[in-house]
């Protein structure tokens, strides 16, 4: 059999001949680099490729996430594993989002997890994300193979034992409290309370009693003493959904216990401490929220340690087969199949609703059909007259607009400044604004992968353009 070729990337001695050692036991034949340089020249010199890269996310000349796309568009097929430190934990995820296999945490203090990575990479097979996703299923997060959520989860699996602070994004519908509730399960704390709480569900007076609680006579009612939300979840996991919804008030106190563990019950003059992971959740945009002054910015930075975003069902189609086999199995308790027309049907719909909103329909048809077998007939009636299909996205007006301003003040400008001097090549200058097109084209395509964690069939249709157009614009072999 063909040994792995692995390229290890470093510029500390001591950490290339610890993964030398490591990988020849494996019978591993081991390239080495010390600098961003180094990569460069073996990536244009080395014809072979390799099996696997193990990058240092900072070296003196360079950065991991620069060398993961170098690495990545020479050769595609290399799984890349990013080395990295506690306190860089946020740019290894982004990695993971740009396409990197996996993170390893220095110091490697924990050498049977760290074999276990280095051999999923070595041994590639489809049980990992199979164990992934019967994991996830057992919190309700159903998803196919292909399927966005697949990098988002096993994003969140790492993120699981980290203490880290998670906000996740979403629409309403999409399971945000699904994903903290796997985040919990498969976290050290699992074994301790999870308290969900949504902070749109009370009126503001109360807001803050609820999340601290409150003392004997604190206000008109407070017969007795009560534990807040942050005593309830002391050494476990406090969810707050909404967070958006928080008015200001109670942002100011929610930062500072956050920040220090401390709290004060309503009405109390001792200060209380909790040890709690913290979860948070939103529907909204929070940073245009800071920008219109509704939402802290020092509270968003302390809540999206990691930012974690949920794609809605019209951006996963593709699961909507998966789950509707999944929820119609649970709810009858035995395999309930589903027609291909009714699939066809649940997918050409929109669903503004998301998984919440096809939930409530398989119940429905489920109630009032009595069938083995579920056909688009029995689908209700409403749903299949308004079924559409999502139209291919087009460029917003307001775009529009802002690229004719900028286009024509670019050309008015290289005007003035070519015709200001003498000796300009012409036919250079032309074939240079050419270029500007092709670097335009990698900058959205990079950052939009980065949006959509690093999912192209998603990309793909955000774009209306192909995979093969991603890898052609990337400069990736086919």
């Amino acid at each position: 059999m063909e040994k792995k070729r692995i390229l290890i990337v470093d510029d500390e001695t001591e950490v290339t001949t610890f993964f030398t050692y490591f990988l020849k036991k494996k019978d591993c034949d081991i390239v080495v680099a010390n600098s961003g340089k180094d990569v460069e020249r073996l990536l244009h010199s080395d014809s072979t490729g390799f099996h696997a890269a193990l990058v240092d996310l900072k070296l003196p000349d360079a950065d991991g996430l620069t060398l993961l796309k170098q690495i990545k568009a020479v050769f595609p097929a290399c799984e890349v594993l990013i080395m990295t430190g506690f306190s860089t934990i946020k740019s290894a995820v982004t990695a993971m989002q740009w396409g990197a296999r996996d993170y390893l945490e220095k110091p490697f203090d924990d050498l049977d997890s760290l074999e276990q990575v280095i051999d999923a990479v070595l041994s590639p097979s489809s049980k990992h994300s199979d164990h992934l996703s019967q994991e996830a299923a057992q919190y309700g997060i159903v998803y196919s193979s292909d399927s966005p959520m697949a990098n988002v989860t096993a994003i969140a699996k790492k993120l699981a034992k980290k203490a880290i602070h998670v906000l996740i994004e979403g629409e309403t519908g999409t399971g945000k409290e699904l994903m903290a509730r796997f985040l919990h399960g498969a976290s050290n704390r699992a074994q301790q309370p999870f308290v969900a709480f949504n902070c749109g569900a009370v009126p503001e007076s109360l807001l803050e009693s609820e999340l601290f609680g409150y003392e004997k006579g604190a206000f008109t009612g407070a017969l007795k003493s009560r534990k807040g939300l942050f005593e309830l979840a002391h050494n476990g996991t406090l969810f707050l959904d909404e967070i958006g919804e928080a008015p200001p008030s109670i942002q100011v106190k929610l930062l500072r216990t956050l920040e220090t563990g401390e709290f004060m019950r309503v009405g109390g003059e001792q200060i209380g401490q909790s040890n709690i992971r913290f979860i948070s959740a939103t529907n909204r945009d929070l940073e245009h929220e800071v920008e219109m002054n509704r939402f802290r910015s020092d509270l968003l930075y302390r809540l999206e340690g990691i930012k974690l975003s949920i794609p809605p069902l019209r951006e996963r189609i593709q699961d909507i087969p998966t789950i509707a086999r999944y929820y119609l199995q649970k709810r009858s308790g035995e395999p309930c199949e589903i027609e291909q027309d009714a699939i066809e049907v649940l997918q050409r719909y929109d669903w503004p609703g998301n998984i919440r909103q096809l939930i409530n329909v398989l119940n429905q048809t489920i109630a009032l059909h009595e069938c083995e077998r579920l056909r688009a007939e029995h689908l209700p009636a409403s749903l299949r007259s308004r079924t559409v299909q999502v139209q291919p996205p087009t460029v917003p007006k307001r775009i529009e607009q802002i690229i004719d301003h900028e286009c024509e003040r670019f050309v008015d400008t290289i005007s003035r400044l070519v015709t200001s001097v003498d000796g300009i090549d012409f036919d250079y200058l032309i074939k240079r604004i050419k270029q500007l097109e092709g670097e335009i084209g990698r900058t959205i395509i990079e950052k939009g992968l980065t949006e959509t964690n690093g999912n192209r069939q998603l990309l793909s249709k955000k774009l209306n353009i192909t995979k093969r157009t991603i890898r052609y614009i990337l400069n990736e072999k086919a």
